[in-house]
């Protein structure tokens, strides 16, 4: 990948799955970082799902970093502490201590520019928080569960040709 270059994150041990768990985070371990240093989270309390979405999208998706998180809260503090960088975030709408509507209103007042998806197996579409969140610009894509891989990169570049 030309203008690369692999790099260690927060000095955790090399996984070759790439993949590792500290403190309820699923962060990379090992990830190929494009000059631009665009960063695309993922966040989703079911580790199977974290874990497909971030190998789907870092297989697919050119010059994006993906970090995937089990836990909001961490997922949080890792884009306030890489805010600058961050240019998507896709988030789970159900999830204990922070759901998605929460965490993308906090992402969305951090940083505007942020894009973000919200996603889920429920029909959210009739809550009044969702409605008022839509109309406000704080989730600008949605993607309902099961999702086809497909449709997962088709939305996800399109967030990403806004930035």
């Amino acid at each position: 990948m030309p203008g690369g270059r692999f790099t260690y994150h927060n000095n955790l041990p090399f996984d070759p799955l790439g993949l590792t768990f500290y403190n309820s985070l699923l962060i990379v371990s090992l990830t190929f970082m494009s000059s631009n240093n665009r960063i695309v989270s993922v966040v989703d309390d079911d580790i199977g799902t974290a874990t497909f979405f971030h190998e789907a999208l870092r297989q697919n998706i050119d010059g994006i970093s993906v970090f995937s998180f089990i836990d909001p809260i961490t997922a949080f503090e890792h884009f306030t502490e890489n805010s600058e960088n961050y240019t998507l975030v896709i988030s789970d709408l159900r999830m204990p201590g922070l759901n998605g509507l929460e965490l993308l209103k906090k992402v969305k007042t951090s940083n505007p520019k942020v894009r973000t998806i919200l996603m889920s197996a429920y029909n959210f579409e009739e809550e009044e928080l969702y409605q008022q969140y839509m109309k406000e610009g704080v989730i600008n894509s949605t993607i309902e569960k099961p999702v086809t891989m497909n449709r997962l990169y088709q939305r996800v570049r399109d967030q990403l040709d806004v930035n």
